[in-house]
């Protein structure tokens, strides 16, 4: 069984080609045999106007040896008879004409038969002559050789049709060699990506298929080493984040077995560790939502509802928290109905409201407003807090991007809110955009179709 693509390749050209050559042959060998037929008769047909004006001028005596040059010359069979059908001379005993053929040369003055295997030994034209010399009437036949003829002929087209058999088959067993090298690459290419080497490149400069088919795994090999490093940076930030408060849940869970300690001091510290666990249930709950959608198997239900009464519950829901630091909230909310997963998007509204006041300082204000389009609602949450750099803008969705601690003063979230809010808005097919200004304040604008 053949295996190797190259060998498949070459082998099934010179197949091809064969078979091309073979039909080639019977088709062309049938042509040949009408056009040389065609052919033999014209041509004998001038050679003996030139014989019979030689052989009239000429002795009786010497005819035997014109006729003998003429055959050999002529590749033919020649033979003179007189008016009783006997023979005088021929070139050789291979034709033999009846009283019938030669007086039919004398009442029709020619005489022509294609005779086949069948009728004769010697398949071919047979043509008649009539002669004249000194008032005598005699009767010219010739027979041209067709077999010799047709035998060297074929012989020399079998003769080329082999060596364009054998040149073709050698310039395919290269070219082979060239349409198959750049897959052996791939094959070990692909071999080593299958490793864990992603830096494994082609860089083969073709514009054929293949050269199609190297780019496109030049591309999938770019994205999964960018697939390889987003996963490694995924664990060390999961790690990270996990390990931080099993850090500090271990560490005051030790402190706390000293029996002297004064009880204060011991609230303090389970006030911690369980500030730390809910921290921990936070990141397995985000961590989770986040693998779930993007599963693509996450449950998205829509359904027709009030927006603004959505929104306007998430404000008294998130109430204790901005009461704390004493913020203004402003709400601009017309009557809006959507159709929507009403589940998701209110985590979308609870994760960006909660940013607005973990990052606004006490005293500030927060502002939401919304407004009403042709085709789409847009929803913008502003304000007045501590602004995010230029440079980290397009940032913020990564996972597990947070703010600066030394600028924000708090150590709480874990940096998946604002991918799960831009997953979320991306499954209803809309937008979310930040704008912001250090010191100024930030602005989050959610842009939704009407209808999903």
């Amino acid at each position: 069984m053949i295996k190797s693509l190259y060998t498949r390749v070459v082998v099934a050209f010179i197949v091809a080609v064969i078979i091309g050559l073979v039909g080639s042959f019977l088709v062309t060998n049938q042509m040949f045999e009408q056009q040389m037929q065609d052919w033999m008769r014209e041509d004998t047909s001038r050679s003996a106007e030139g014989m019979i004006d030689i052989l009239s001028e000429t002795e009786q005596e010497r005819w035997q040896g014109i006729v003998q040059h003429f055959a050999e010359m002529k590749s033919s069979f020649i033979s003179i008879y007189d008016a009783s059908g006997k023979r005088l001379v021929s070139s050789s005993n291979s034709i033999m004409v009846s009283n019938d053929q030669v007086k039919q040369v004398f009442t029709e003055n020619s005489y022509q038969a294609f005779l086949d295997k069948q009728n004769r030994e010697l398949p071919g034209w047979l043509m008649g002559f009539p002669l004249k010399r000194e008032g005598e009437a005699f009767v010219l036949f010739i027979q041209p050789n067709y077999t010799t003829i047709s035998h060297s002929i074929k012989n020399t087209i079998q003769i080329n049709l082999l060596i364009v058999l054998v040149l073709g088959g050698l310039v395919m067993v290269v070219a082979a060699r060239y349409l198959v090298k750049p897959l052996n690459m791939l094959t070990k290419a692909t071999r080593e990506l299958a490793k864990g080497n992603f830096n494994v490149q082609m860089n083969l400069k073709r514009n054929d298929e293949i050269g199609i088919l190297t780019q496109s795994f030049d591309e999938m090999t770019d994205e999964l080493k960018q697939l390889e490093h987003m996963r490694q940076d995924f664990v060390s930030n999961v790690s990270h984040e996990i390990q931080s408060p099993l850090t500090s849940i271990i560490g005051f869970t030790k402190a706390l077995k000293n029996s002297a300690m004064p009880s204060d001091e011991r609230l303090y510290y389970l006030d911690i560790i369980q500030s730390e666990s809910e921290r921990l249930s936070r990141l397995s709950d985000n961590l989770l939502k986040l693998a779930s959608l993007e599963s693509k198997h996450h449950p998205f239900q829509i359904s027709t509802y009030r927006l603004d009464e959505q929104i306007r519950h998430v404000a008294v829901v998130c109430e204790p928290q901005w009461s704390a630091k004493q913020l203004h909230l402003e709400l601009n909310l017309p009557k809006t109905v959507i159709a929507a997963d009403q589940d998701l998007l209110n985590q979308v509204w609870i994760n960006l409201l909660g940013n607005s006041i973990k990052f606004t300082p006490e005293g500030g204000m927060i502002g939401i407003r919304m407004t009403a389009e042709v085709h789409q609602v847009k929803v913008v949450i502003a304000d007045s807090g501590i602004g995010i750099p230029e440079a980290e803008l397009s940032m913020i969705f990564h996972q597990f991007y947070k703010a600066d601690r030394s600028r924000t003063g708090t150590a709480e979230g874990n940096g998946l809110g604002l991918s799960l809010v831009r997953k979320i808005v991306s499954m209803h097919k809309g937008t979310v955009t930040v704008s912001s200004k250090v010191e100024e304040g930030t602005s989050v604008t959610v842009i939704l179709p009407s209808s999903v």
